[in-house]
């Protein structure tokens, strides 16, 4: 067993003899303090042994409840294995289609879940764990973690990380937010998401601070939960944070303000806006990927205009703006880290402009980090070549000082006669249409311009004349979306994030 592997629970081991039963994961009327998740830990790795678990093996683990999934995570990186976190919501079809590209030899669920594998069903604590084929595989015995990419503009890939970047992740969370048993987290973000994952499975428990689990579709809950005055730091998206803001009668009376937390995509201003307004709270960021973990954590701070994010990269952590494929290289292209070590010459670049794009000084994020993975699982073996040299993220942003400002993502670039428009930043300016509850701008062929701009936004009853007006006002005619629709629902992913089709579809 590597030292890594052993860390992580000598790490839950000390948390328990210092916290002994005092409350660290709370789901509804359950409350599992930190001796009991040791134990139930503990119990696991038993089993898991006496099941044949070790190297390699990938064990799947659905992501609830809270307790038994943290436990089975630990348990099974303890016991030399695999973990994939799996959704609470996954279906039989989505279970079959990742036996085809990537087969789990075990798979922990809950004991009423109709998820199984083809093999004998045992108990292991309070989980039924089913077994699969079964397959050697020394390639991943390096893999802590196997984790499942969002798959919102393709087929989601198998993250396989060490569990030394799973430290190097609960490290960077627990220093950025400083996390201690005294900060209480209220997370309706599922668990097997990178986000709720790295911030919540792993990060929180080590660092003993107790975390609330609650549905995210429950928006009068969450806001009783925050007014009673103990939450320190709400786990959200950008989409939870809009429902629990309009949910709000006023601001959250709490006795400091709670900080919110946001993720899993880009963070638009009129959102944090009325996070600030409506509910009175600070303001925070993260901004990663499942391939890297976390490379930007700005702590909540009192919201203002014209903040940057989602700002400096975190210790350790180095980002490099590649040019673009396709364009001149500019000056203002360069690298970063936690350090504020930067190869750009001209200092800060201003593109933020009314009419600006991700043009000057624009480039695509390259990271190397402390915990990001070994590669991508590729059958029995690991494709290692996006993680050599660096990660690129697919994401385009540039530097504002030592900040990192993201202007969306290249696979989504809209063409319109030579100017690339991102679609992230129009949707950022649809959404300060009070109206508007979720948007998707997409890029339509044109037989003059290559593309033309188009936006789809939600509800069905968006006064389209005048979010029309609106864009004219505040974009440039390039970026200005030439049609519009208004629908009931867009299609999105469990934590609330449109999906976007593909380019090729």
């Amino acid at each position: 067993m590597t030292s890594a592997r052993a860390e992580l629970l000598a790490r839950l081991r000390d948390r328990a003899a210092r916290l002994g039963d005092a409350p660290l994961v709370v789901a509804g009327d359950t409350v599992t303090g930190a001796r009991e998740l040791l134990a139930r830990t503990e119990a696991k790795v038993r089993a898991l042994g006496e099941l044949g678990v070790g190297p390699g093996a990938l064990v799947g683990t659905v992501a609830g409840p809270p307790a038994e999934f943290i436990s089975d995570v630990f348990a099974i990186i303890e016991a030399g294995g695999v973990a994939v976190p799996l959704s609470r919501k996954l279906t039989r079809w989505e279970l079959d289609r990742l036996q085809e590209g990537c087969p789990l030899d075990f798979l922990a669920a809950p004991p009423e879940s109709p998820l199984t594998l083809a093999g004998p069903v045992t108990g292991c604590g309070d989980r039924a764990l089913s077994r699969g084929p079964g397959r050697n595989r020394p390639a991943f015995a390096e893999a802590a973690t196997a984790q499942l990419t969002s798959g919102t503009t393709g087929r989601p890939r198998v993250a396989l990380r060490p569990a030394a970047a799973l430290l190097a992740e609960a490290d960077h969370y627990r220093d950025a937010l400083r996390l201690t048993p005294r900060t209480t987290l209220l997370c309706p973000v599922p668990l097997q998401h990178a986000y709720g994952f790295g911030l919540c499975a792993l990060a929180a428990p080590l660092a003993g601070a107790p975390v609330r689990h609650l549905p995210p579709d429950r928006p009068r809950m969450l806001l009783r939960e925050l007014a009673a005055g103990d939450v320190a730091l709400f786990v959200g998206v950008p989409p939870m944070l809009r429902l629990l803001a309009k949910s709000a009668r006023g601001p959250v009376p709490a006795g400091r303000p709670v900080g919110f937390l946001s993720a899993g995509m880009a963070l638009d201003a009129h959102t944090a806006e009325q996070v600030a307004v409506r509910l009175g709270g600070n303001v925070g960021e993260v901004y990663g990927t499942t391939e890297t973990g976390p490379i930007c954590v700005r702590a909540p701070r009192p919201w203002r205009p014209g903040l940057r994010r989602p700002g400096a990269p975190l210790p350790g952590v180095k980002v490099t703006l590649a040019p673009v494929p396709g364009d001149a290289p500019e000056a203002g292209a360069g690298t970063g880290s936690g350090d504020a070590t930067r190869a750009d010459a001209t200092g800060p670049r201003d593109a933020t402009g009314p009419g600006a794009g991700p043009g000057a000084g624009t480039g695509l994020v390259t990271v190397e980090s402390p915990s990001m993975m070994l590669g991508y699982a590729d059958g029995d073996a690991v494709d290692t070549g996006p993680s050599r040299g660096g990660f690129t993220t697919g994401d385009l942003a540039r530097w504002e000082g030592d900040d990192l400002v993201l202007a969306g993502r290249l696979s989504t670039c809209i063409n319109v006669a030579g100017a690339k428009v991102s679609p992230e930043e129009v949707e950022a300016v649809l959404l300060a249409w009070p109206e508007v509850a979720s948007c998707l701008v997409t890029g339509v062929p044109d037989p003059v311009l290559g593309q033309r701009v188009s936006a789809t936004v939600t509800p069905e009853t968006v006064d389209l004349a005048a979010l029309d007006r609106f864009c004219r006002e505040r974009l440039s005619d390039s970026r200005t979306p030439h049609t519009f629709a208004a629908v009931a629902e867009l299609p999105t992913t469990e934590t609330g994030k449109v999906i976007r089709p593909r380019n090729d579809q």
